[in-house]
């Protein structure tokens, strides 16, 4: 039993606990009080430094973006007036011309225009001779008409119709006068012959159009392959056309532009990018700007797609395969015209008379010819030729009639393509059908592509004469490689920084692909053999690699362009798959400067010579070459499959133009720019300092503000969680980054900016879309 001392002692023990216990609780307790007090005074005090912040970006963004307005509003007012003073130009040139030509925006001068040139025909006699002499004329007066139709400005839209009816109706003579033509040779083949030769072969060559006419006027002729060496042209009719009672001429005529089937890009020129345009809903300075800056509420953002409304497919058609959707081809020089006509009776000479026979009307019958064959037998012998890659003239002697039988009996056409054209692989041969104003690829067979040394030759077999035009891929030239904005006169010490830093697997790379594969089409029968999958690639473009290889070599290569030190220029270069540019840019105006591509073309007639962004994107569009894709041809790319925010891009391209109208920036291709998501863009950019180019940084632009990062190009990550400690400061564009970041010699020229320089620029890069597609 414990004593008294000891249950005293237990009591006093158990009090201790109990007192230890409570301090320590009540420790515990204040310590949780403090910590909560502590954690509350934190947040309260984030979000006061979060507020604060947020007050301060605020106030930063509106006076960022009322820099931006105020400079857009500038240049905006500024081109707007001076387009105004170009129509008035423009109009009063046409009215006061002295060159006899009709004004093209008055329909009675246009419309007497038409009757006498019909009057003319009908009172002089037709002849090749007239045909090439009034054609430079008729060339004049359809430009200048459909000159006037891409941009009609403050014309009503009822005239604007008339104006289109009259183009069509004015696109019709010339391929009047060129029957007229061929009805007077046909009609005296004699006059046209060499002596003791009965073989007709007539070649015309001319700006507009191409011509050809062959027949043989003996009995019981043979002939049934047409040579026409001049134009590059060779023709073989199957023998069943020998059985016709009278001869048959084949009829070959190629219109290279401003033909019938052709209609005017109208108002192609406003629908092109440009600051004139009112900003969307979307857009960052859409409630700063004034109210006629500001797009309806409904309307939607203009694209840049220049394909005809006549010339694009019904949402039906797109379910055929085997009708081709002109808003990703192009059709690519102008359309060919294959007829084959009879022979009419001969003219009879007595001394000094001349009896003529005239049948139905004086008309050219036209000779009705439609193969009759296997189409799968057909489709084995074309896939067969495709696997040998030999071309009709090489085919051994043994192979015999019988290996081809079915082809034998299509029209064989082979041509040599001109060099005037950007020809990235096989062309896609389509024929026109007039009942359903489409181009269809059925009825085409035997495709065959060959690179040659003067240039690629293209071979194929109809089912029977058509109008055919060559089909190309847009998307041939995606995803762009790179791309540069500098100004002109630093654009050779800027080239030399870089390609010391080109890495050397590029330039190993290319040896393994030096030479395209020239072999090309195997069957074509029906379209079904064509593949718009990202697998036929090959066959179409001849290989992205090889292209890519030749521009970065190409840029070891000095730039021996001689700029005009005086003049505001930027040079943009577009580094494509397959064919890269240099584009000056002034202003009003660009200037096609070099073109660098491994495939053989010669565009002499289009470098270094002045033409607005407009005229330089339709000719190259009318020799193969995209450079102004739409968001639907980017989209169809696998490497560009993300769709880029183009609310963020369109703004992007106006701070560009801003800044790269000092002359004082350069801006480049990031590779980190298709990782950063949606949203954001991601570019590389210089300044000039002391005359030169400080080194690569990186800037990474968002809708609601802009970072200038402290990575660089090599860096090996880019963390987005870090960037908010790395820089802090706030940016409302990529403007005012770089504007508050410089010399206040520096601001002064970006707050002074040539309107029409920032326009011209602005246009090209919104229309080429590099910071999307590369």
């Amino acid at each position: 039993m414990k004593s008294r001392k000891q249950l005293e002692a237990q009591q006093r023990y158990k009090k201790e606990q109990e007192e230890r216990q409570r301090i320590k609780n009540e420790e515990l307790r204040l310590e949780m009080e403090r910590r909560r007090r502590e954690q509350q005074e934190k947040e309260e005090h984030e979000a006061r430094i979060k507020k604060e912040r947020q007050i301060r970006e605020v106030e930063l963004c509106r006076l960022h973006c009322e820099r931006s307005t105020a400079l857009l509003t500038l240049c905006t007012s500024s081109v707007a007036s001076w387009a105004i003073q170009q129509w008035q130009l423009k109009k009063f040139y046409w009215c006061m011309r002295c060159d006899g030509l009709p004004d093209p925006g008055h329909l009675p001068q246009l419309n007497a225009y038409r009757y006498r040139w019909i009057e003319n025909s009908q009172n002089t006699e037709p002849c090749m001779e007239r045909l090439l002499s009034r054609a430079p004329e008729f060339n004049q007066v359809l430009h200048d008409l459909n000159d006037l139709l891409e941009n009609t400005h403050d014309i009503p839209i009822n005239q604007v119709q008339q104006l289109c009816q009259m183009q069509r109706e004015l696109s019709k003579l010339l391929n009047q006068e060129i029957e007229a033509a061929v009805k007077s040779v046909l009609s005296d083949v004699e006059r046209h012959l060499l002596p003791d030769e009965t073989q007709l072969n007539v070649q015309t060559c001319s700006k507009l159009f191409t011509l050809a006419l062959g027949t043989d006027t003996a009995k019981n002729s043979s002939l049934t392959l047409h040579d026409f060496p001049r134009l590059g042209v060779r023709l073989d009719l199957p023998q069943i056309v020998l059985t016709n009672a009278k001869p048959v001429v084949a009829s070959f005529v190629w219109f290279k532009e401003g033909h019938y089937l052709e209609p005017p890009l109208i108002n192609g020129v406003p629908s092109l990018p440009s600051i004139l345009h009112p900003l969307t809903e979307d857009d960052p300075l859409y409630n700063l700007v004034p109210e006629n800056m500001r797009a309806k509420q409904k309307e939607v953002p203009i694209d840049v797609d220049l394909v005809p409304v006549a010339q694009r497919g019904s949402p039906a058609d797109d379910v055929k395969a085997d009708i081709l959707d002109l808003n990703s081809y192009l059709l690519v020089m102008g359309i060919l015209e294959l007829q084959l006509l009879q022979l009419p009776v001969q003219p009879r000479r007595f001394a000094d008379w001349t009896v003529a026979y005239l049948e139905d009307g004086d008309a050219i019958k036209t000779y009705e010819f439609r193969a009759i064959f296997s189409e799968s037998g057909a489709a084995r012998e074309a896939e067969k030729a495709g696997k040998r890659g030999k071309n009709d003239d090489d085919d051994d002697p043994g192979d015999g009639k019988e290996s081809n039988e079915e082809l034998r009996k299509l029209i064989s056409f082979k041509i040599k393509l001109p060099p005037t054209a950007f020809w990235l692989g096989c062309p896609r041969p389509v024929i026109y059908r007039k009942d359903s104003g489409t181009w269809k690829t059925k009825g085409v067979w035997d495709v065959r592509f060959f690179e040659e040394i003067g240039g690629p030759t293209v071979q194929f077999r109809l089912e029977e004469p058509a109008i055919v035009a060559f089909a190309q891929a847009k998307r041939l030239n995606l995803p762009l490689q790179g791309w540069t904005l500098v100004p002109s006169h630093m654009r050779s010490s800027i080239i030399n920084s870089l390609v010391s830093k080109v890495p050397a697997e590029a330039a190993k790379g290319s040896n393994a692909n030096e030479t395209r594969g020239a072999g090309g089409g195997g069957a074509g029968g029906g379209g079904d053999e064509w593949s718009d999958e990202e697998g036929s690639d090959e066959e179409e473009g001849g290989g992205r690699g090889n292209g890519t290889a030749v521009v970065e070599e190409a840029a070891d290569e000095p730039d021996e362009i001689e700029y005009d030190p005086e003049a505001r220029s930027i040079t943009l270069t577009l580094n494509g798959a397959i064919v890269s540019l240099d584009i000056e840019i002034q202003e009003h105006q660009v200037l096609l400067r070099r073109v660098r591509t491994s495939v053989i073309v010669n565009v002499q007639d289009l470098t270094n010579r002045a033409m607005n962004p407009f005229e330089l994107i339709k000719s190259l569009r009318r020799r193969g070459l995209e450079i102004s894709p739409s968001h639907e041809v980017s989209s169809a790319v696998e490497e560009l499959a993300k769709n880029k925010s183009r609310a963020v891009e369109n703004h992007l391209y106006r701070c560009l133009a801003i800044l790269a109208a000092s002359e004082k920036f350069s801006f480049l291709h990031s590779r980190w720019n298709q990782m950063a998501g949606d949203e954001n863009f991601v570019l590389q950019y210089q300044k000039l300092e002391n005359e030169t180019m400080s080194p690569p940084a990186l800037a990474q632009v968002s809708l609601d503000r802009t970072r200038l990062l402290p990575y660089n190009e090599s860096s090996l990550s880019l963390e987005q969680e870090n960037v908010k400690d790395v820089e802090p400061q706030f940016y409302a564009d990529l403007l005012n980054a770089l504007f508050e970041s410089s010399p206040i010699e520096l601001r002064n020229q970006i707050l002074d900016p040539s309107p029409a320089f920032v326009d011209t620029i602005y246009t090209m890069l919104a229309a080429t879309r590099p910071a999307s597609t590369a």
